[in-house]
């Protein structure tokens, strides 16, 4: 399971951060990966997603992708 965490600001800023170093097999998957490839695409899908029965169907609120990113080109954000 991923670890996540939301925040709302009062400025219309919501964030949402998936911590994909929380699961041991992503953390080891992606330090494979990153170690052979030069860019990525990501797809990404943000959805209302349903806890219950009545709260059925679930919504896509959005898609985006980000196509060809640079891992070599990344840098650390500093919090």
């Amino acid at each position: 399971m991923l670890a996540l965490m939301f925040s709302f600001r009062p400025v219309y800023i919501f964030q949402i951060d998936v911590d994909i170093g929380s699961s041991s097999v992503a953390r080891g998957v992606i330090g494979l990966v990153l170690g052979y490839i030069t860019s990525i695409v990501v797809d990404l899908a943000i959805l209302i997603e349903a806890k219950e029965e009545a709260e059925l169907p679930e919504y896509i609120l959005g898609t985006v992708r980000l196509n060809r990113l640079r891992v070599n080109s990344a840098v650390p954000l500093e919090v």
